[in-house]
């Protein structure tokens, strides 16, 4: 195969690479820039994204040129590698999205039971009200004020039994007391 004077072999051009050869990287980059991106987008569907994506992993080969294991095939190892970042792209941007469902459905139950709450049970003893009031938070939040307040555990005590970190038990003690306070129209 016949190559003209700006074209170099695959090996040629990743020993350039390398070494640190910004020319031989440019025809790289410029050669797969624009077929990358257009494949990226199939697993984004967002043109900005796969764009920030690729020019992520052209970084990457730059920043890590020394260490760049100079594929035979530059074409396949640089799609490998977008279609790996995009899928990790949307693993992430799936959790987020499902951090926020779940945020979002936990803060409108707070808020439906202590409206619940205040409504109907303001005129009942206040030992009373505060038993319903603990009675209508999840179960999990319930259970760790039960095990702080009843049983006197530590956090770490209650992250043990409760399979989770002390970070958890504090979320968990400050969701409830902030239903509480809701629930007994306590400003916090």
């Amino acid at each position: 195969m016949f190559m003209g004077p700006n074209e170099l072999s695959s090996i040629d051009q990743n020993d350039r690479i390398q070494r640190g050869d910004s020319a031989a990287f440019e025809r790289l980059f410029r050669s797969h820039y624009d077929a990358l991106c257009s494949f990226a987008v199939r697993y984004t569907d967002s043109a900005a994204i796969a764009e920030e994506l690729v020019q992520d992993v052209f970084a990457r080969v730059w920043t890590d040129r020394s260490r760049w294991p100079a594929p035979q095939n530059q074409r396949a190892y640089l799609f490998t590698a977008v279609r790996n970042r995009a899928l990790n792209v949307g693993r992430r941007r799936q959790l987020e999205d499902d951090w926020i469902e779940a945020e979002t459905a936990l803060a409108h139950e707070e808020d439906e039971s202590a409206d619940a709450l205040s409504a109907a049970a303001m005129d009942s003893e206040p030992h009373i009200f505060l038993e319903r009031a603990v009675a209508s938070l999840p179960e999990r939040c319930r259970l760790v004020m039960h095990l702080r307040w009843h049983e006197s555990m530590s956090y770490a005590d209650i992250a043990a039994v409760m399979g989770i970190s002390t970070k958890g038990v504090e979320n968990q003690l400050s969701r409830g007391l902030r239903a509480l306070r809701r629930a007994f129209g306590v400003a916090h």
